[in-house]
């Protein structure tokens, strides 16, 4: 009886192999002697805030492309910075190893940093012909005789000279000529002739005199759009970087009349939502920001100009799609949309990005390729933006290089409600980590202070239950995968 057993343990594994196997086989020989082209969409700061997510973002076509993929609701970044994020997703290596926790630097200079192979690097290797527009590491080619050496240039066959964005003079102006701010914060350097610190520029929102199709952004999606529909002699790696909904909020005027102000529904901000935080945790360098946000009742206008840049982008990923669905490569083409990281508008008291929370590390992910079995099915599995490197090698079939770190989500393509075992690993700062898993998220800050929320109950994190003994257990488990 035990031999029997065995040999039909051993039936059913090959039977599932040779099910994978052919799988895997269809996907990348859509048509006859036909390799499958890989197109990465990465946008730039946009949140969970996608209509096909729930949000009140008007992404029609982002939504088209979840119902013709398989959404990942529960998708998370390694690192809710772009410079560690970006990283981490076209090195396939967590930032522990990489060493990039910075939006500053570039991690060829760090340890090892030269000999890291890049999925770019990785398909040129495949003959491919690997090609970027606008921002997909941490800067973009720029329009010098050089690409900037932080977009990689190693990774590309091709990079477009170009910006993000907006751009030209106009970048802070209104349809008047005139820029919108918080009342005040910008006055002393305008004054003076200045550009704009950083974080004054987080606080600027409005309309930009300039037409869509003077954008950087149309621009980067323009060229892409046209790169499709031109003979391609190699299979090709194209990427098309977005950079709105990025500080600062601008877009064109007719995206913020998408969006009333009377119209615009606010997330709750309860005021005690921080008594129950780790002293590490209550505020960081963007929370008087928040301050001055609500003393000056301008957090609907910010969530007006987020949304309305959040429409912008979805037209430029429209523009791309439209031309791959009238290409000669719309049935052998891979695509892939992701956003770096999520955005928090006064959530917990911060502003951007930069902490451990969903809102912060939770943005959308969604992939479609030929002949894929659950077209317009949601995975509410936690993955991370780190598993696309070996994601994609599955899809062509190839072998999975041993560097990469991530786990492939080629089983929740298949079967979106699968058990995923490996939880969402989260990094901010260094020794700082989240961990998601199911419905649980687990904080661990490097001061040993702890934050757990379970989200079958408390979606939006308003209640710590780290304290409460019961749920010891689930700590212990979350725990061990926290990087050493």
């Amino acid at each position: 009886m035990k031999n029997k057993i065995i040999i039909l343990s051993s039936c059913l594994g090959l039977c599932l192999f040779n099910f994978c196997v052919s799988t895997v086989k269809t996907a990348t020989k859509t048509n006859k002697d036909k390799s499958l082209n890989i197109i990465f969409i990465a946008i730039d700061d946009m949140n969970n805030w996608v209509s096909c997510m729930g949000g009140q973002a008007q992404t029609p076509n982002i939504d088209a492309l979840a119902a013709r993929g398989v959404l990942f609701t529960n998708a998370h970044c390694a690192y809710p910075a772009c410079n560690p994020s970006r990283t981490a997703i076209m090195t396939g290596q967590r930032p522990e190893t990489t060493g990039q926790y910075e939006n500053s630097g570039n991690f060829r200079n760090n340890a090892g940093g030269k000999e890291r192979i890049t999925l770019g690097q990785m398909l040129q290797t495949k003959g491919y012909e690997t090609v970027a527009a606008g921002k997909i590491f941490h800067l973009p080619a720029g329009k010098g005789e050089k690409p900037s050496p932080v977009s990689d240039p190693v990774s590309w066959s091709y990079q477009f000279p170009n910006n993000t964005g907006t751009s030209g003079a106009n970048l802070y102006l209104d349809e008047n000529g005139q820029a919108k701010w918080l009342e005040g914060i910008l006055k002393k350097e305008l004054e003076g002739g200045k550009e704009p610190s950083y974080w004054s520029k987080s606080c600027i929102w409005g309309t930009t005199p300039q037409k869509l199709h003077q954008t950087a952004d149309w621009e980067n999606a323009q060229f892409c759009a046209d790169f499709l529909q031109k003979k391609q002699e190699k299979p090709f790696f194209l990427t098309c970087g977005i950079s709105r909904p990025h500080a600062p909020l601008i877009a064109p005027k007719e995206y913020f009349d998408k969006y009333p102000l009377d119209k615009i529904k606010l997330h709750d901000l309860p005021d005690n939502d921080m008594d129950d935080i780790p002293d590490i945790a209550k505020k960081n360098f963007t929370s008087d920001m928040v301050s001055l946000i609500k003393e000056k009742d301008q957090l609907k206008k910010a969530v007006q100009a987020y949304l309305a840049c959040m429409s912008f982008a979805d037209d430029c990923v429209g523009q791309v799609l439209k031309s791959l669905e009238n290409s000669p490569y719309k049935d052998n083409t891979i695509v892939v949309l992701w956003t770096d990281h999520g955005w928090q508008l006064a959530h917990k008291n911060r502003w951007e990005k930069y902490s451990l929370w969903h809102q912060a590390s939770n943005s959308p992910l969604i992939i479609q390729y030929p002949n894929m079995p659950n077209r317009g099915k949601r995975c509410n599995r936690a993955v991370s933006l780190m598993d696309l490197y070996p994601t994609m090698t599955d899809l062509l079939g190839l072998e999975k290089p041993k560097y990469t770190e991530g786990v492939s989500l080629f089983s929740l393509l298949q079967k979106p409600q699968a058990e995923r075992t490996q939880p969402a690993v989260i990094t901010y700062p260094k020794n700082s980590h989240a961990v998601a898993w199911n419905e649980w998220r687990y904080i661990h800050y490097n001061d040993g202070s702890e934050e757990l929320y379970n989200h079958k109950t408390d979606s939006n994190e308003w209640k710590n239950i780290a304290n409460d003994p019961k749920n010891d257990k689930i700590k212990q488990q979350l725990a061990q995968y926290i990087p050493k």
